[in-house]
């Protein structure tokens, strides 16, 4: 709540309360000894206030506020010389005022400049040489506090330059990977499949259209590795979202995934489940998009089991009697996938009833040490070998 009331002191969590701290103890060693070696002559009064100041001075480092009254407390106790033998507690007042000025609140920290030389003159029983005083450790702490200001900005500056170079870099690698996704990859995949399906309708074309399958089949498999590896944001994509592009996918062979999902189930998710949850829906779905028949529907369950934190995908599809392509994948692979799962402690169980391919994945929230289960039902290029 006060960081919110003080912004500025946000920027300061560490470096301040050290300086406070440090400075205090510091003025108040040096000022003791020069009590105790006979130099000042102090009243029990005189202690008691400067306690104070340094121990409100100390609070200032962590709560702000503390700031505002440590300045007025010093202006008060200095106006009714209650602080007298300990002219050392000055600096501390000094070294506030620095922070002032590296904040950019300059007009505060010379009124409060201003403010404490005419008061500490009008005290004095040398107003000549307080005058002199104040005017120097007013130039010092403003060339101090402006310098360190300047620096201070720089840095800032630095940083969002870079955080800025840092974004675009990030975003124009995401739109890059984006653009190669929903056009060049889809396109490729989409043109190998309707060549295998003019091959499949007209058999006499199938010498004509075998090379071009194989040429986009070959085209696919380059680039899909090149886009996992661009795209860097792509472990960041919701799950609701990862769910909306296999949908966009599957529709290029006119089919339709049905989908069943809880509400604000990206919310529920912990970064694991989110991460292989997503690799797990982008593979199962270019499976589905080899071996589903063409003008079909599929489906996909995802379950959130709140007592256990488990995230559930059930996906079903038909089986065509001939795949569309081999060549159609998300460059992952059903077998990596599996193995991937059962590293996060998870399971994952593929079966075959009756011309119906069903995926049943379940990814706890927590990793736990894995299972020894071993992949069934794949071939060796890591698809069912049902399909």
């Amino acid at each position: 709540m006060l960081a919110s009331l003080f912004p500025s002191y946000r920027h300061y969590p560490v470096i301040q309360p050290l300086v406070f701290g440090l400075s205090s103890v510091f003025l108040l060693i040096l000022d003791t000894i020069s009590v105790l070696m006979g130099q000042q002559s102090v009243s029990t009064k005189s202690i008691c206030f400067t306690l104070i100041l340094i121990a409100v001075f100390m609070a200032a480092g962590w709560f702000q506020p503390c700031e505002f009254i440590f300045i007025a407390c010093y202006l008060l106790f200095n106006l009714l010389d209650l602080i007298d033998g300990y002219g050392m507690v000055v600096l501390d007042l000094d070294i506030l005022l620095v922070f002032w000025l590296i904040r950019s609140w300059i007009i505060p920290a010379v009124l409060v400049l201003l403010l404490e030389g005419a008061i500490s003159v009008a005290v004095s029983a040398t107003p000549s040489l307080q005058a002199f005083s104040s005017a120097l450790i007013a130039v010092i702490v403003l060339v101090i506090g402006l310098a360190l200001r300047w620096q201070n900005a720089r840095r800032i500056l630095a940083e969002h330059d870079r955080e800025q170079i840092r974004k675009s870099t990030v975003q124009t690698r995401k739109e890059l990977a984006r653009q190669l996704h929903d056009t060049t990859a889809k396109d490729l995949a989409h043109v190998t499949v309707l060549a295998q399906d003019i091959a499949v309708r007209h058999p006499e074309l199938s010498s004509e259209m075998n090379p071009l399958v194989q040429a986009a089949t070959k085209a696919s498999r380059r680039i899909r590795p090149m886009i996992l590896s661009i795209d860097t944001a792509a472990s960041k994509t919701p799950l609701s979202e990862v769910v909306q592009q296999v949908k966009r996918m599957l529709q290029t062979r006119s089919i339709t995934l049905d989908t069943v999902l809880p509400k604000n189930l990206d919310n529920a998710l912990s970064r694991q489940q989110l991460l292989t949850g997503a690799l797990a829906i982008r593979e199962c779905s270019s499976n589905i998009l080899k071996y589903a028949p063409a003008d079909s529907e599929a489906n996909l369950v995802i379950e959130l089991q709140t007592e256990r934190k488990e995230l559930t995908l059930s996906l079903s599809n038909e089986i065509a009697d001939t795949p569309a392509t081999t060549g159609i994948s998300s460059g992952y692979g059903l077998a990596n996938l599996d193995s991937k799962i059962r590293e996060e402690g998870g399971t994952m169980e593929i079966t075959n009833l009756g011309g119906q391919w069903l995926t049943y994945i379940v990814l706890p929230a927590q990793k736990y040490k894995p299972k020894n289960l071993s992949a069934e039902n794949t071939n060796d290029e890591g698809a069912p070998s049902e399909q």
